[in-house]
């Protein structure tokens, strides 16, 4: 036994050591190195490998973010922006629901948005869209969810829409 019991193999793990089980904090990545979020479990740790270095893993941490963050705000308006210009509805569509907002900081941002949209009672061509009421009358009443990934580089001023997935309810 070590001095005083500290130290040496087989002791358990002090403060600041390591990994505790139990800890949610604490995952392991895919090469088995003990990896611990200081955001908790509400973070996702990602793998990639850079070009050119396939054995170099790159882990990229994906996060809850706040919906009424400024950057998340921006990426909602231009999803649902890009939803109503691919939909073929005639009435224009409008956010319902945010049901879950992440983000990912790459060579700018990753914004992942899962949201509920509602058919409004206000066609495309109509002006100000932001305040279109949704129906009363079941029969007029559509409701979809989406999923959407857009990336923006707020300091090129460039935003697009990487990935959209929607399904009716």
């Amino acid at each position: 036994m070590g001095r005083g019991g500290r130290g040496g193999a087989g002791r358990g793990r002090g403060r600041g050591q390591g990994p505790v089980a139990g800890d949610k904090s604490t995952t392991t990545s895919p090469a088995g190195l003990a990896i611990r979020s200081p955001l908790g479990r509400n973070s996702v740790c990602l793998r990639e490998t850079m070009a050119g270095s396939p054995r170099s893993p790159l882990l990229l941490l994906l996060i809850d973010a706040d919906v009424n963050e400024e950057g998340v705000q921006q990426a909602l308006s231009f999803a649902l922006s890009e939803y109503n210009k691919a939909s073929n509805d005639a009435y224009h569509g409008r956010v319902l629901r945010v049901l879950r907002v992440r983000k990912q900081v790459v060579a700018g941002m990753n914004y992942f948005l899962e949201v509920e949209i509602g058919r409004t009672t206000c066609t495309k061509s109509q002006a100000n869209l932001d305040n279109c009421p949704f129906p009363n009358q079941p029969d007029l009443q559509k409701k979809t969810l989406c999923s959407f990934q857009v990336y923006t580089v707020p300091w090129k001023g460039t935003t697009s829409l990487v990935k959209s997935s929607c399904r009716d309810e």
